[in-house]
């Protein structure tokens, strides 16, 4: 009995090294990566997302010379009921111009093995949303992000983000 709960300890303890390892190795790489441009994230499931919540970001462009690439990222815990995720995208430009989108993403797999990175009971994907971004204004752009699950009260989505890079 005392030989398993040390090789218990010895398991836990190198989880928690390789964890932490892992953590600096993916800040060291966020931190060199200057071409990101915006990257924010809101909580949206307290304890549900309901469909009237909003998820709102501010992106300033101040440069249309350049090519961008958009991202979403989606974190849901174990306990999301589906294996997709329809979400209803509304891009509202500097001169009051606006886009709708409605776009699908898959958070788990056909044998329900969610996608993405996770620690525990949660997980983490950052999907793209438009790989060939060219702004045609300077100024605000802004990004209104609503669930399109046909649910009031969806449960198991923790956080929506958006992400902005600048293309090389």
């Amino acid at each position: 009995m005392r030989e398993i709960i040390i090789v218990e300890k010895k398991v836990m303890n190198n989880l928690v090294v390789k964890f932490f390892l892992g953590l600096i190795v993916a800040i060291s790489m966020m931190a060199c990566n200057t071409n990101t441009l915006y990257d924010n994230s809101m909580r949206v499931g307290n304890p549900a997302w309901h469909a009237d919540s909003v998820a709102r970001f501010e992106i300033v462009i101040e440069d249309t010379t350049l090519d961008y690439q958009s991202g979403i990222l989606i974190r849901n815990s174990g306990d999301y009921a589906y294996q997709n995720l329809w979400l209803f995208v509304t891009e509202i430009a500097p001169d009051s111009t606006i886009t709708c989108d409605t776009v699908e993403y898959y958070l788990a797999d056909n044998y329900g093995r969610w996608l993405g990175s996770g620690i525990g009971s949660l997980y983490t994907n950052i999907y793209y949303y438009k790989e060939e971004l060219h702004y045609q204004q300077e100024g605000v752009y802004r990004y209104e992000i609503r669930q399109g699950m046909r649910e009031e009260e969806l449960k198991g989505i923790t956080n929506i983000g958006m992400q902005i890079l600048i293309k090389e």
